[in-house]
This record gives C-alpha cells, structure tokens and sequence, in this order.
C-alpha cells in the first residue's frame, strides 16, 4: 500500500491527467467539428433532407391535384351523361307523342275518306275520263278543280260530273293551267252534301313521311280510296307511294287532317316502276287559276 500522503499526492496526479485528457479531447473535437469538410458534409445532408422533404411534399401535392382534377372531370362526365340522357328520354317521349299522334289520324281515315267523298266527282270528257273535287263556292257556283290533261280534248266546253253517291251535273270549263297541268270547271248552284275542301286557300305544303289520303275513280270506278306517306316534296310536285291508276287524275291529295295539299295529275307507268303517284302542289292553283 501507498502511504496516505503519497496515495493523495498520486490521486492528485491521476486525476490532473485525467483533465488534461478530456480537455485535450473535448479541443480536437471543438477543432473537427469546425472544419469546412464537416460543415459541409452537414450543410450536403441538410440540404439533401429539405430537398427529400420538398420532393415528397410535391409529390403529394401534384397527386393530389391529379386525383382531385379526376374526381371533377367524372362528376362533370356523370353530369353531361344525365343530361344526355334526360334530353334523350324528352325526345323519345316527344316521339311516342307524334307516333300516337299519327296512329290516331290513321285510325281516323275512314270518316275523312266519307267526308272528302261528298265532295268528290268523276270527270267525262269526250273520249277523256278523270276526277275533280269541290275546291271553293260563291254564292251561286261551285269551282271543281281537276287536271287538264283530264279536259283538254273537250270540244264542246262542256264536262259531265258524277258522285259515287248518285246525281249528274253538267260542268262549264272555266280556266286552263298548262304549265301545272290544272283546270276548273264551274257548275251552277251548291251540290248537296258537297262541302268545298279548298274554300280557305292553305298553301302549307306536306313534309316526307307524312300520311296521304288519295279520293278517284280509276278505270271509272267512282268512290275509291287510297293510302300512302309523301314520299318526296319539291316547289312542283309532290310524290307518293298512294296508289293510282288512269281516271285518278284531278283527284284530291289529302292529309291525316283533312287539309287538301295537292291535286293527283301522273304516275309511272307499271312497266317502268311502281308506287310513284305525283301531285301538283295546291298552292299551284294560286298561280293562275284562282286569287290567293
């Protein structure tokens, strides 16, 4: 054993080098942690952090845009899809209107084909046979309007009208249409049960797939009814698939509601095709053979 004094002497000792030591060590760390490369290796990782931090950030941020921008354009598409769809179901009620609407006028030809009758009536001309129909009245003549290839060969100035009903009028030729192929007889006095079907004159015409009602007397058979759609309109004729034949022409085309649109003048021969029946448009008449 050290005696006391020289065990405290040496415990001083140790303990002034064991000091010196940590100083000495605490300064070579104060030195190294103050040098440039130390300092720049932490600026380096500071920066690389802030930078991995900023990275993430934005990359959280443009996805989340993304997906939000997404969300929008799928509520917007889901809107304009609904609105397509409403519009679309507007129409197609729109459409089941108008069909009924049609199906109704044709469930309704037969009392218009017996109105439009009493008015109608076979042409003789000569050698010539035709209808006409009761188009306006004054007060003391009924105009018939037919086609003049009907009464173009009458010499004698003079027709013979007769109803499918029964009765015989003698009828004046009152005026000629070559270009449209129109002519009107005048009789005297009212016809009874012949309402006029053209008394206001209406110069709307028909549009394709509308429903045409034709009234004649093919091959002198008085009273006979066809049924077809406008199959063509143009500013000079009308065109339908309704059939007709010789002794057709003159009569009235009529449509679903009773209004007069044209007067029958041509068809195709069999031979060359079929259900192409042609009608002069009834504002034609305004031209020259009565004062709209």
């Amino acid at each position: 054993m050290r005696p006391p004094r020289i065990a405290a002497a040496w415990s001083g000792v140790e303990k002034t080098g064991s000091d010196a030591d940590l100083l000495l060590v605490r300064n070579e760390w104060e030195e190294s942690s103050t040098s440039p490369a130390l300092k720049l290796a932490i600026a380096a990782v500071l920066v690389v952090g802030v930078a991995a931090i900023g990275f993430s950030w934005y990359t959280y941020q443009h996805g989340h845009t993304l997906v939000t921008a997404e969300r929008n354009q799928r509520v917007a598409d889901e809107a304009a899809f609904r609105a397509q769809l409403n519009a679309l179901r507007r129409h197609d009620a729109s459409v089941s209107g108008t069909i009924q609407s049609i199906e109704t006028k044709q469930q309704n030809l037969a009392p218009l084909a017996k109105r439009v009758l009493k008015s109608v009536f076979t042409v003789f001309s000569d050698q010539e046979l035709g209808t006409g129909f009761v188009a306006w009245q004054d007060d003391s003549s009924t105009y018939v309007l037919t086609a003049r290839h009907v009464i173009v060969h009458n010499l004698g100035g003079y027709v013979t009208l007769q109803r499918a009903g029964g009765g015989a009028w003698q009828g004046e030729i009152m005026a000629e249409d070559a270009k449209n192929d129109l002519a009107v007889i005048r009789l005297d006095g009212h016809p009874a049960g012949a309402v006029p079907l053209w008394q206001k004159p209406l110069r709307t015409p028909p549009a394709p797939g509308d429903s045409l009602l034709l009234v004649g007397s093919p091959y002198g058979l008085s009273g006979t009814v066809t049924k077809g759609i406008v199959s063509r309109v143009t500013s000079s004729v009308i065109q339908t698939d309704a059939s007709a034949n010789p002794g057709n022409s003159g009569g009235p085309a009529v449509d679903g509601s009773g209004n007069i649109v044209g007067v029958v003048v041509a068809r195709i021969n069999p031979s060359l095709g079929s259900g192409l029946t042609f009608a002069v448009p009834i504002a034609r008449v305004c031209e020259r053979l009565r004062s709209c």
